[in-house]
């Protein structure tokens, strides 16, 4: 077959050809440069030209709050003993079984129903102000595959005997421990280390946005004294509507 391309024009095409994927690399690079930049990067106050700080604060809040859930502030960790006791036979069986494990249990902050309302930047002072849910408690985790004590007692134990203990035992070690995770020292320690959760929570992308922020936190359940005074003149959700 005759090649109808004069070898001149050939080396034209292939120059154009170079051009365009020499551009189109570039123009990839630069695509995938910014998408790394969005995603993977942080953003200084010197890339969020033109905002005031409250505005910066309240785009710091909104994106720490859209991947917020139940937050983990502390955990109760301890030994329970659970009692069960059975009487059969016109009272003439009576049985005791005795357990003790370890158990755990979790102090959780619900962020998820939180919103910009709940948080107020005051400017003079630098300090982000945050109005947080109460602490909830979750449910004990009792690990019986490490018991470390499991006594029974009793002249003659059936199985339906030893099954209704269990139960017993099961139940008792449960309200122990959920009674022993509402103790007001067990509480208050929760409640300290919330705060410190919460102010590491926004603290830190504060700090990485350039904002040096003190964050205080108040739970929906705290006692306010006479002398505590927080200025709730201007919460966050104002400053985003102000900024559209």
């Amino acid at each position: 077959m005759t090649d109808l391309v004069p070898p001149r024009d050939r080396q034209a095409v292939k120059l154009v050809v170079a051009v365009v994927l020499a551009f189109g690399i570039l123009a990839l690079g630069a695509i995938g440069y910014r998408t790394y930049v969005q995603r993977y990067t942080v953003s200084t106050r010197e890339d969020l030209t033109g905002e005031k700080d409250s505005s910066v604060v309240a785009g710091v809040v909104t994106a720490t709050l859209f991947k917020a859930g139940d937050l983990r502030v502390s955990r109760l960790t301890g030994v329970v003993q659970g009692v069960g006791r059975d009487v059969r036979g016109f009272g003439m069986l009576q049985s005791q079984r005795v357990v003790k494990s370890p158990f755990e249990v979790d102090y959780f902050i619900d962020l998820s129903g939180l919103g910009a309302r709940d948080f107020h930047y005051d400017a003079k002072t630098n300090t982000l102000l945050v109005r947080a849910p109460g602490i909830r408690i979750g449910r004990p985790d009792i690990d019986e595959s490490r018991t470390t004590l499991d006594n029974t007692d009793g002249l003659f134990v059936t199985r339906a005997a030893m099954a209704a203990m269990q139960k017993q035992v099961a139940t008792s070690a449960m309200r122990v421990a959920s009674e022993d995770a509402k103790k007001p020292e067990n509480l208050a320690k929760a409640r300290e280390s919330g705060r410190t959760a919460i102010a590491r929570l926004f603290g830190a992308p504060l700090r990485a946005a350039g904002i040096e922020a003190t964050v205080k936190v108040r739970f929906a359940d705290d006692p306010v004294r006479n002398d505590e005074q927080w200025d709730m003149s201007r919460s966050l959700e104002e400053v985003l509507g102000n900024a559209k």
